[in-house]
């Protein structure tokens, strides 16, 4: 409500009108409405000890539109220790944005607030609009909401932290996801496809581990196990003594699955056998058919991509 206001000379007397002639005039002051914008004109007189009445002075009230809060995404879901960003507002064309701590009093500021993710809770933030008429809009809410991730549990290894081919072991965690969480297992850190238990059987080396993924998307990690190969330089041939078909198997690091050569000779020194394989996990399976050379003891030669021999195996053939 806004109270007009005019002077009056001195032993003068004001008279109010709502219009420019005619009417009665009143020794009120009026009060004006800013419930409604829009552009409101009052008139206002002075007679004298007289009665003599003098011209009609106008008074123009203009009362301008509040524009409505700005457009806002709320609430804001961060998990702990995400990257901050800064809050988000839009203004209509050709306001501006105030912000605020606060959701009443305090001073506006128009730089815009950044995230705080460093600790989980709910923090909340305000955001009006000033129009070119300076005009404040009311205070949008921003809720920011920073999330803790779920508590991933200790996976351990049984019955074997080792291993060799033909062997397996299984790592799990003591229980499966709770509600609303999910579980993955990883191998240097790639993912293991379909296993999402609290459980999964490996027989290959690598370093796991699981990860609880909650509703919102926040990972836990559990700590990592390493598995380990027991027997890297040993050249596997089985079965020995075999009837000619036996397969080899001998270390590889997954990093690096260069293709293996293997030259066999008999007992004489003659080559019976070559052939290059390609490796595609730490124990690749070669397949020899020897089956047609005859009974006798071979020796079989592994040599890497180069041409170097890694090792050599002896197989007897009955």
């Amino acid at each position: 409500m806004i109270t007009l206001s005019a002077t009056a000379t001195t032993g003068n007397t004001l008279l109010w009108y709502i219009a420019a002639t005619g009417g009665v005039g009143s020794t009120t002051v009026p009060v004006v409405s800013t419930s409604s914008a829009g552009t409101f004109t009052y008139y206002v007189s002075q007679r004298n000890a007289a009665l003599v009445e003098g011209p009609r002075a106008a008074i123009t009230v203009l009362v301008k539109p509040v524009p409505l809060a700005p457009t806002v995404s709320s609430p804001n879901i961060y998990c702990l220790n995400a990257t901050s960003t800064i809050l988000n507002a839009t203004a209509d064309a050709g306001n501006n944005l105030l912000w605020y701590n606060a959701a009443t009093g305090g001073l506006g500021s128009v730089n815009i607030p950044t995230t705080v993710t460093s600790i989980s809770g709910i923090a909340n933030y305000y955001v009006s609009q000033t129009n070119a008429g300076g005009c404040e809009s009311p205070r949008a809410l921003i809720s920011v909401n920073i999330i803790a991730p779920p508590v991933a549990p200790n996976i351990t290894a049984a019955p074997y932290t080792k291993l060799f081919p033909g062997i397996s072991t299984t790592i799990s965690a003591a229980s499966g996801p709770t509600a609303g969480n999910t579980y993955a297992w990883f191998k240097n850190g790639i993912t293991l496809a379909g296993q999402t238990g609290n459980a999964t059987v490996v027989n290959m080396s690598g370093n796991y581990t699981l990860r609880v993924t909650n509703s919102n998307g926040c990972v836990g990690s559990s700590n990592t196990i390493a598995i380990l190969d027991s027997a890297k330089q040993n050249l596997f041939v089985y079965p020995n003594p075999s009837t000619g078909k036996f397969q080899v198997r001998y270390f590889s690091d997954n990093t690096n699955l260069k293709p293996r050569k293997i030259t066999i000779y008999n007992a004489a020194g003659a080559q019976v056998y070559t052939a290059s394989f390609v490796m595609f996990g730490a124990y690749t399976p070669m397949d020899i058919d020897l089956s047609k050379n005859g009974a006798g003891t071979y020796f079989i030669h592994l040599m890497d991509n180069d041409g170097k021999n890694l090792v050599t195996q002896t197989i007897f053939i009955y």
